[in-house]
């Protein structure tokens, strides 16, 4: 888990939970939401709260094994969710993609299955590498390079998701819709979460 000050550990968690506040006040003006944009949004409001939860000072933290089925319940859907986007792609259809605009669209489409899938990996690395300590001919070099993939694939999302958003703020008035829903605003909190995620990763 993430080991940082109670200051920033607030600090975060209000980031967090403002983020998943956003995108909740998005789903309850859900029937002006695409389907797509429908998907995100459940993704950004489930990712919010329950990073948050991990990282708010002074509140227990959930059992483990709650923690894993969560972010692999919501890795899956968003896999499950690209999967069939890009199954409709290969088949000629026109499909939407997850990200607010059309700059690096299709190579964020798995963004949310991989942040959960990194969830996933950060929550378990303490007890695999205990567990992998205790039997023998094992390095743990395997979780080591897991580990270093996704933060790879994490920080350059970081990047990717930065120049995006740099764009989109640049495109100024020709970017419409309110603050909730502007493509800037999506980028922000696609951003923030990003970066976190990579920080509980170097924890």
């Amino acid at each position: 888990m993430l080991t940082i000050s109670p200051f920033l550990a607030w600090f975060f968690t209000l980031v967090l939970l403002a983020l998943a506040a956003r995108a909740t006040a998005r789903l309850l003006n859900s029937e002006t939401l695409a389907p797509t944009e429908r998907n995100r949004e459940l993704g950004h409001a489930a990712m919010g709260f329950g990073m948050a939860l991990l990282l708010v000072p002074g509140v227990p933290r959930p059992p483990q094994v709650v923690s894993v089925c969560f972010f692999s319940a919501l890795a899956a859907l968003a896999a499950f969710d690209w999967a069939r986007r890009a199954l409709a792609r290969s088949r000629g259809r026109a499909v939407e993609s997850c990200a607010s605009t059309d700059h690096g669209g299709l190579l964020l489409d798995p963004h949310h299955a991989i942040v959960g899938l990194a969830m996933v990996v950060m929550l378990l690395r303490p007890a695999g590498m205990s567990n992998m300590a205790g039997m023998s001919g094992m390095t743990g070099s395997a979780p080591g390079t897991t580990v270093l993939l996704l933060l790879a694939y994490v920080w350059i999302a970081a990047l990717v998701l930065g120049v995006g958003m740099t764009r989109v703020l640049a495109a100024g008035a020709e970017e419409s819709g309110t603050v909730l829903s502007s493509p800037a605003t999506v980028y922000a909190c696609e951003l923030a979460m990003t970066v976190l995620t990579g920080l509980m990763l170097l924890s």
